[in-house]
Order: structure tokens, then sequence, then C-alpha cells
């Protein structure tokens, strides 16, 4: 049986990706770990990292973030397992790390209209770029 690597974020792009995985899964007969990572914020100064207030809560709202987007998809889950996944760490080496031995890695990708987006980076971006497993970016789709 295979295994799907599916990145979760809280946006609408990352359910898209995970109802595309749903139905790969499907065709494969493989099971989906769906991965929501997070991590204190911090800005680097010369010297040290420092942290932009870090909120103990912040693991729950991630683990309520994940529980919702597979919520949302849960009618187009029958009879594929969905095993649900919140770990601390940043996203992009999370998801590779946890690609090992998978069959696929799949995430959801939109379009980046703020400045922060395009000066931080896209973890789809670094997926691509680094993951030990082939890749599917899932386009979002305007309605």
């Amino acid at each position: 049986m295979g295994r799907i690597v599916v990145g979760i974020d809280g946006s609408q792009q990352a359910v898209e990706a995970l109802r595309w995985a749903i139905g790969e899964a499907r065709l494969r007969g493989a099971t989906i770990d769906v991965i929501d990572a997070w991590n204190y914020p911090y800005v680097v100064v010369p010297g040290a990292p420092i942290p932009l207030h870090p909120r103990a809560d912040q693991a729950d709202d991630v683990e309520i973030e994940l529980e919702q987007a597979v919520a949302a998809v849960a009618a187009d889950a029958d009879g594929v397992t969905i095993n649900s996944i919140v770990t601390e760490g940043v996203p992009a080496a999370v998801l590779c790390e946890a690609a090992e031995g998978a069959d696929l890695l799949v995430i959801g990708h939109g379009h980046h209209s703020s400045l922060r987006e395009r000066l931080l980076g896209s973890v789809s971006q670094e997926v691509m770029r680094y993951s030990p497993c082939p890749v599917v970016v899932v386009p979002h789709h305007e309605e």
C-alpha cells in the first residue's frame, strides 16, 4: 500500500490539495498523512533570533486548523485512511522529512498577492527543490 503526504496550512488551496490527494489515494490504494507544521515566528538580528510574541496556544490553533481541513473533505474521503499530524518545525523541512519513502508529496498553491508572501518565499518552491519523492502542486481555482 502506498502513502501520500499532504501539507496543510489553513488555506483553501491546501483543502483543494487534500481533496485532490484523496482522489489519487483512492486510485493508488494509498493512505494519506496530512501534516500541518507550525513554528514560532521570529526576526533575525545580528547576533540572535528574536521571537515575535510566541503564543502557548499556537499548537492548539494549528490542531483546529487541521481538523477543519479534514472535516471539509470528509464526504470525499470515504474509504481512504487519513492520518492527521501536527508538528512543530519549518513547514517545508517537515514536509520533506515526512515524504521520505512516500509515493507523492501534495501541496496547494495559490496566488500570492501580498508583499510579505513574495518576500518570504514559498513552501512550494522549497518542497519542489528538496523533496525526496515526486511533488504535485495543486493550483487554486477561482470560483
